[in-house]
């Protein structure tokens, strides 16, 4: 944008200081929003010393301004024509970037004082208290286990969930071997792994309890 403020200075400087300036031809081109893209001027007339002049001004968004000026002179019947070349750089000025979502200030994920409700992973956040209640629910109301892993499996698949909800999770099945499967589902969806490694402790399997560990020690969030 600097560089067509300053092409249409520099034509419009030396337009008003040709004394017989036969015309002006300026071809601007904006975008969408009705803002400047590029411009394309061309000024041909006569400076004060009578020599015939042509200047061409090109200026766009990106980083560099080139301004050729080229003038004609005729003495004792022999032409010559002078050039002078400008090139200037500069930073283009691109649309600013939308800022990144902010971080609430407090969200409740029905888990009370719960440090992964704020946090995120791949750009989402945990059930609310009011999602994790329902589906808590719903899974506490299932007498299979294994009816009750496929819900739960299902769910996690487009959701996300805290630390805490991962171990309130887990203590809704009584086979280790299913808890493992549930874990192994949730792992890559809980958005502050990192606090639940403690969570080994409720397989009383010492080779599951490993297990659990290794995976969740793999994730990254």
């Amino acid at each position: 944008m600097k560089q067509i403020v300053r092409a249409v200075l520099v034509s419009s400087l030396f337009a008003s200081s040709a004394a017989l300036a036969q015309g002006v031809n300026m071809n601007i081109q904006v975008d969408e929003d009705g803002n400047p893209t590029s411009a394309n001027i061309q000024v041909q007339g006569m400076d004060e010393n009578g020599a015939g002049a042509n200047v061409r001004v090109h200026g766009s968004t990106t980083t560099t301004t080139t301004t050729t000026t080229t003038r004609t002179r005729v003495r004792n019947g022999v032409k010559t024509e002078e050039s002078f070349t400008e090139t200037e750089s500069g930073p283009a000025h691109a649309r600013p970037m939308p800022p990144p979502p902010s971080e609430p200030a407090f969200r409740d994920c029905g888990t009370g004082r719960d440090p992964g409700c704020t946090m995120t992973r791949d750009g989402k956040y945990a059930m609310d208290g009011e999602t994790w209640k329902g589906f808590y629910q719903s899974l506490k109301s299932q007498s299979n286990e294994i009816s009750r892993e496929e819900m739960a499996e299902k769910m996690l698949k487009r959701n996300y969930i805290t630390a805490a909800q991962l171990g309130m999770l887990l203590d809704l099945f009584n086979n280790e071997i299913t808890r493992l499967d549930v874990a192994k589902n949730a792992a890559n969806h809980v958005v502050n792994p990192q606090h639940a490694l403690g969570f080994s402790s409720k397989w009383r399997n010492s080779i599951s309890a490993e297990e659990y560990t290794d995976l969740i020690s793999e994730q990254q969030p």
